[in-house]
């Protein structure tokens, strides 16, 4: 269910963005004149690979479409992700105020466009993607609460089944929005171990 609600006094309403397969092993058969499989044919295996790119340091300021590499845990699973975010768009407006009502009239829609790389190859498919926030250029975040997507333009998907590899990529996208007159500049992530000290893409010249 679609839902703004007041936050910290603003004169916009209030909204936020909802954010957010096993892989059979192919054994060796025995080679006869009869065997689908070759004895030689090589074999696979869901197994985590070992990622030697660091994790990027908490504060770090990108550009957009630079990627950060994060640690991931939602307490049943972990993994090695890559996060880029790739664009920060403006919202279909007529949209936003249909879905969303009277309160939709006075803050603007941001649609923030982002994708996952799973890099150690950990099965997580089926979850959320990160939680971002959209910031003005103050540097504050926008202060405004949704639930709900604004379909078709920006709609928040669980990843896939077959994000469970080394490489597996999917792209996502998280509604948020503003008061009319304060533009989203930039995107911060701030979950795990950037709690205090946060991922940042900034637009250029913002």
């Amino acid at each position: 269910m679609k839902h703004f609600s007041p936050s910290r006094g603003l004169r916009a309403a209030g909204l936020l963005a909802v954010a957010a397969a096993a892989l059979t092993a192919c054994g060796g058969g025995t080679k006869t004149e009869s065997s689908a499989t070759s004895a030689g044919a090589p074999e696979t295996s869901n197994a985590p690979v070992e990622v030697t790119e660091p994790p990027t340091p908490p504060g770090t300021t990108l550009a957009l479409g630079e990627r950060a590499v994060i640690h991931y845990d939602d307490g049943i699973d972990k993994g090695i992700l890559a996060l880029t975010v790739t664009a920060i768009e403006v919202g279909d407006q007529a949209g936003f105020e249909r879905d969303f009502g009277e309160d939709a009239k006075t803050t603007t829609p941001y649609y923030l466009r982002y994708t996952l790389e799973n890099l150690a190859g950990t099965d997580l498919g089926g979850k959320n993607g990160p939680k971002l926030a959209g910031l003005l250029a103050d540097g504050t975040t926008t202060g405004v609460f949704i639930t709900g997507d604004l379909e078709p333009g920006c709609t928040t998907r669980l990843s896939p089944a077959d994000f469970n590899k080394p490489g597996a990529k999917y792209e996502n996208c998280q509604l948020d929005a503003a008061s009319t007159g304060d533009p989203v500049v930039a995107v911060k992530y701030s979950g795990g171990d950037y709690h205090d000290k946060p991922i940042i893409w900034r637009k250029p010249g913002s």
